[in-house]
């Protein structure tokens, strides 16, 4: 395949990933209240009243957006002015929302206004075709192997949770795509050397991504290891320590507000204390144990039927409030069935697609193996770091709150679809089209699958409000 007709594939996947989540941006309610069918209300039994049952965080994120519209500066997280509901995402980093603002401007969005609101969503349709072309870019730098780029593009664009999320307001499409372009741009650097003009691109992007979620932090031990890993041209110390400098010139002075206001650069502290009221894994392990099983078991069941299989199924797809399914009744069964993974239960579209999902990994572990320039081994090792610090952010979380979402994976979707490209290739003994294929195939019909039930899905969730 020629790098142009490489190319072309991977912007044509890019337009569709746009396509689809203006899509999902469309059908998905904006500042909606309503009820949410997967929880209930203790007092009555019934399912919970919601304010919002669009895309989760929504409102908050277009809230802050609007505080900016409206010249209010940035909000502070705990400000006793605010409603607490209205204001839980005020900790957050500014980049996305200083873009969302000059976005509404620009569009006429009121992100407030249950109508023109809704296209500041676009914002991240854009956002969101960024990252497809990122991850080819990653595949095709870091690996030389544009076949494995195109069906990496695929696979990100095609995704269908990473769609519905392209087609909403919060900072994680732009996190994302920060994140894969930093990656694809450090593979270039291993692959040319560490010239001035790649690093202060990767220390600019690593900036910006710091300035726009806390989760951003993954990159730095993935940069570490960039840097000092065999390589053909490493970076030299000036090098190294000007890329150090100049992202943490972009982030600092966020920090430093943060140190001022919360007593913490992070604001961690702010937002576990804004985060309290969230479930936690005691309060369905205590369940789990009341309802017969021991202590132990009991944290194997949270960790692999609630964390691992929420987090499973929702990789693929779940809607709204974590509350839409695509299973076969479009909803999770009431707890403690919904931690079950057992046959019986209705997952089969779930079942089929992690099934292909793991055969690709497999594919991928294969693939690692052969992958004989040093070079190309340098960048799965650094895109292996990132996937894992993300994994341990992610387990660490959800020591804390039940966070089964595999949203907090996705800053990682450019290793990941790296490595679905990689094992399609291997899987196929080198038949790109037909892995390519497949995949389009896969994932399309799944889309198409969802946007046939979200609409009744989601008016189901308005009765009664």
């Amino acid at each position: 395949m020629s790098a142009r007709t490489s190319l072309i594939l991977a912007l044509g996947f890019a337009l569709v990933h746009l396509v689809l989540a203006l899509v999902y941006a469309n059908i998905t309610p904006y500042r909606q209240a309503g009820i949410l069918l997967g929880q209930r209300d203790p007092a009555t039994g019934q399912p919970a009243q919601a304010q919002d049952i669009g895309a989760p965080d929504e409102r908050q994120h277009a809230n802050y957006v609007q505080r900016l519209l409206d010249g209010k500066g940035f909000p502070v997280l705990g400000d006793p002015n605010e409603v607490p509901y209205e204001n839980y995402q005020a900790h957050q980093p500014p980049l996305f929302y200083v873009l969302g603002a000059g976005w509404s401007r620009l569009t006429g969005a009121m992100p407030t206004d249950p109508d023109s609101g809704k296209r500041l969503r676009w914002l991240n349709s854009l956002v969101g075709a960024g990252t497809v072309i990122g991850t080819y870019f990653l595949a095709l730098w870091g690996l030389r192997r544009a076949d494995v780029g195109v069906i990496a593009a695929a696979f990100v664009a095609l995704l269908p949770m990473n769609c519905a999320l392209s087609g909403a307001i919060s900072n994680d499409p732009l996190l994302f795509t920060l994140c894969t372009w930093t990656l694809a741009l450090a593979a270039l650097a291993i692959r040319d050397g560490w010239t001035w003009k790649y690093s202060v691109a990767v220390a600019v992007l690593t900036g910006a991504a710091l300035l726009t979620k806390t989760t951003a932090v993954a990159l730095l031990p993935a940069l570490l290891v960039a840097a000092l890993v065999p390589q053909a041209k490493k970076p030299s110390l000036a090098i190294a320590g000007a890329v150090a400098l100049i992202a943490m010139a972009i982030a600092s002075p966020w920090w430093i507000r943060n140190q001022k206001l919360y007593g913490d650069p992070l604001a961690m502290s702010a937002f576990q204390k804004a985060f309290t009221g969230s479930p936690t894994p005691e309060i369905f392990t205590s369940a789990l144990e009341q309802a017969g099983e021991s202590p132990t078991q009991a944290k194997w069941t949270y960790w692999s039927e609630g964390v691992g299989w929420w987090t499973a199924r929702s990789f693929i797809g779940v809607f709204g409030y974590m509350d839409i399914w695509l299973s076969e009744n479009g909803r999770a069964d009431n707890f403690p069935a919904a931690f079950s993974t057992k046959p019986s239960q209705p997952n089969a579209l779930y079942r089929i697609s992690l099934a292909v999902l793991l055969i690709l990994i497999l594919g991928w572990l294969v693939a690692t193996f052969k992958i004989e320039s040093k070079d190309g081994r340098t960048v799965q090792i650094v895109n292996l770091v990132f996937f894992a610090t993300v994994l341990i952010l992610f387990i660490r979380f959800n020591m804390q709150y039940f966070q089964g979402q595999a949203r907090y994976l996705f800053p990682a979707l450019g290793p990941i679809g790296v490595g679905v490209g990689l094992g399609a290739v291997q899987l196929s003994r080198g038949k790109w089209i037909l892995a390519l294929t497949v995949i389009t195939l896969l994932l399309g019909g799944i889309n198409v699958y969802a946007l046939s039930k979200l609409p009744a899905a989601f008016q189901e969730r308005t009765i009664g409000t």
